[in-house]
């Protein structure tokens, strides 16, 4: 190992494995005199081929230290001389708060879970065309990241990949992928666009939760499972087509999407159950019956004439010029589908949501 003081530049020539498994690089990164994000740390092992636990003595691994987690001076990473290396294992960089960049060797194949955790000044990683497989958490808690290229050869992406990424606005995604796993782009608040492979046919839980900024998504045809909360709190989301092919359903895929006007009903879903599942609109029909029973027995009151004459009074006052809107015209749907008529299909409606 060689480090030049001036530039604050460490370079490493071989026998990494030994440096890890002492725990004597990690130490070294560690040390405060060093400041934070002062080090660009330069490997080329060229015989090196797995980075992680594995590498780590019995005494270095109890004290849960992952190879290089929570050095604070790296600002810059470059792997790129081991052309050997095909796993990142485990939390190998996690909470390294104050890492910029790294590069990586083409080789890599494998990214093990939370390699990047907590990196929040991470902007920016160009993976290698041979990954195949991300752990879960790979990316997690990397605020500052704006922009990822997935490389067409990924097949596998595990849980809350990107989960927290907050200035991410836009994804690749290869055509290999089949599978979005639980809570991938979880709170991915700047996230504006994504296109979505054909080929995929599951979304899985919380997939797109806490994406506010999302304003549109196309679903390939090939779909059949939308998780729970798979749109949850995506305020700026408009419109969706769902796939003819859809099987599954989750509940409260569109929990708080106060901006959804229109979901296409190509899949045979009844669009009124959609809506009336969700716990969020659940609650906004509540109020707008409540609203509008008030409205009836005040009509009711005021109205002259027999019972049957009030009623038919109050019931002209009904919105029904305004029925294009999402929560007026779904109460005028259900209340003439639960077989009622006037005030008693009206009322006997209200009383099963209230």
């Amino acid at each position: 190992m060689s480090v030049d003081p001036g530039a604050q530049e460490i370079v490493i020539w071989g026998r990494l494995d030994s440096q890890i498994r002492s725990g004597a690089l990690r130490k070294y990164l560690q040390d405060e005199s060093l400041g934070e994000g002062t080090i660009t740390l330069i490997i080329r092992d060229p015989n090196i081929t797995i980075i992680g636990d594995m590498n780590l003595d019995y005494f270095v691994r109890e004290e849960a230290a992952a190879p290089l987690s929570g050095c604070k001076s790296l600002l810059r990473v470059n792997l790129k001389g081991c052309t050997k290396l095909t796993q990142l294992g485990n939390f190998v960089f996690g909470d390294c708060s104050s890492l910029t960049s790294v590069s990586l060797p083409d080789g890599l194949t494998e990214l093990g879970e939370c390699v990047f955790g907590g990196c929040s000044s991470l902007t920016s990683v160009s993976l290698p065309d041979g990954l195949t497989q991300m752990g879960h958490q790979v990316f997690e808690g990397c605020s500052s990241l704006t922009s990822v290229t997935l490389p067409d050869g990924l097949t596998h992406m595990g849980d809350r990949v990107f989960k927290g990424c907050s200035s991410l606005t836009s994804v690749s995604l290869p055509d290999g992928l089949t599978q979005l796993g639980n809570h991938v782009f979880y709170e991915c608040s700047s996230l504006t666009r994504l296109t979505l492979p054909d080929g995929l046919t599951l979304l899985g839980n919380g997939v797109f939760a806490g994406c506010s900024s999302l304003t549109s998504v196309a679903l390939p045809d090939g779909l059949t499972q939308l998780g729970n909360s798979v749109f949850s709190r995506c305020s700026s989301l408009t419109r969706l087509t769902l796939p003819d092919g859809l099987t599954h359903l989750g509940d409260s895929v569109f929990f708080r999407c106060s901006s959804l006007t229109r979901v296409a009903n190509s899949a045979g879903f009844d669009i009124v159950e959609l809506y009336l599942r969700d716990s969020y609109k659940r609650v906004i029909l509540r109020k707008l019956f409540l609203r509008l029973l008030r409205k009836y027995n005040q009509a009711v009151n005021e109205a002259n004439g027999t019972e049957a004459e009030k009623n038919a009074v109050a019931l002209a006052y009904f919105p029904t010029d305004n029925s294009s809107t999402l929560d007026v015209g779904l109460f005028l749907q259900t209340m003439n589908a639960s077989g009622g008529d006037g005030v008693k299909g009206l009322v006997g409606h209200i009383l099963k949501f209230v």
